[in-house]
């Protein structure tokens, strides 16, 4: 399936993904960590779509990255001038450093003070843009040394493994608090894109099938992995692989999954999805300065965030693509 085919079912899971970090982040519910989920959901959806785009696919490198810089970069550049401005508004203290470190999605490593999460800058919801660009960044070298798609799909069911255990042992030599703030680093997160990509080859390799009702199944079990009651090693461990397992199998879903997915409300909030992800962090930090609270947060997030898209994201993409990526380049095809 090539990359620019445009999947309605894919843009639902994303709507679902986003809205599940609106919920958490402006409902404040304790029974359930909604906003990690839908990061989580998110991450799944990235790792099957590049792993179709590099090693499937075969997309050239200069065109992968030419991609994934218009996707991310204008747009995130534009939020970080507004997210800088509005603290210097609030006279919160940072550094420059900070901006810098934001940028090139290093911030979770660099610099170690002020630490990620003492900061009052909004931008405490970017380690997941870190960690989906340091994920294809080791994906794009692998599809360089790699061409056997079978080798491929073992390299990187050992990179989910490798994180499962680098979670285990922090899980057990880490504070409940410094335990959760470690599950934002790349390595402990990297486990839902390597483990989705991979079963996407291996599905391909062996020509997989699920009933048609089992992603909604697979996706209500990750689910509640994720409930306050549930252990949190269930996260890191079981989320990578029935989210993995269940985005994989979208297309073959049932027609009752493919209409909910489709919604048109929810598919529209996929395709504003990562534009609204970006701005919502600042209604998140100063909803209790807005009139109508958390509830004005909520639905401003939307609106600013669809501004964006159709006056900065989308736009500029287009531009940038047309320049120099009008018809992506590939590399010759090889066998498993």
């Amino acid at each position: 399936m090539m990359s620019g085919t445009r999947i309605a079912v894919w843009d639902g899971w994303r709507g679902i993904a986003i809205l599940m970090v609106l919920i958490g982040h402006f409902s404040f519910s304790s029974w359930i960590w909604e906003e990690r989920f839908g990061v989580d959901v998110f991450f799944v959806l990235s790792g099957m779509l590049m792993s179709n785009i590099l090693f499937v696919e075969r997309m050239h490198l200069r065109d992968f990255y030419i991609r994934r810089f218009s996707r991310v970069i204008p747009a995130l550049v534009i939020f970080l001038c507004a997210a800088f401005a509005v603290s210097l508004l609030m006279r919160y203290e940072f550094k420059t450093i900070e901006f810098v470190a934001s940028l090139f999605f290093v911030r979770t490593y660099y610099p170690v003070d002020p630490a990620y999460f003492s900061t009052l800058l909004p931008t405490g919801h970017l380690w997941s843009l870190n960690v989906e660009e340091h994920g294809y960044l080791i994906m794009s070298l692998i599809s360089i040394i790699l061409v056997s798609r079978t080798k491929v799909a073992w390299v990187l069911m050992a990179i989910y493994l490798f994180s499962v255990v680098v979670n285990f042992h922090n899980y057990l030599s880490f504070p409940a608090l410094e335990f959760e703030y470690s599950l934002i680093r790349t390595e402990s997160a990297i486990s839902f894109i390597a483990f989705s990509a991979s079963y996407n080859l291996l599905r391909l390799k062996y020509a997989i099938k699920l009933h048609p009702q089992l992603p909604l199944l697979l996706f209500l079990l990750a689910l509640a992995c994720y409930l306050g009651a549930a252990p949190i090693w269930l996260t890191f461990l079981a989320g990578p692989v029935l989210l993995g397992i269940a985005v994989n199998h979208l297309v073959e879903a049932a027609n009752s999954i493919k209409s909910l997915l489709t919604f048109t409300p929810l598919r529209w909030l996929g395709i504003l999805s990562y534009s609204i992800y970006l701005w919502q962090q600042i209604f998140y930090k100063l909803y209790y300065a807005l009139p109508g609270g958390a509830a004005a947060g909520f639905v401003l997030s939307i609106l600013v965030g669809s501004v964006s898209f159709f006056m900065f994201e989308n736009p500029l993409r287009k531009v940038i693509n047309n320049r120099w990526s009008q018809m992506p380049l590939y590399r010759d095809r090889e066998p498993y």
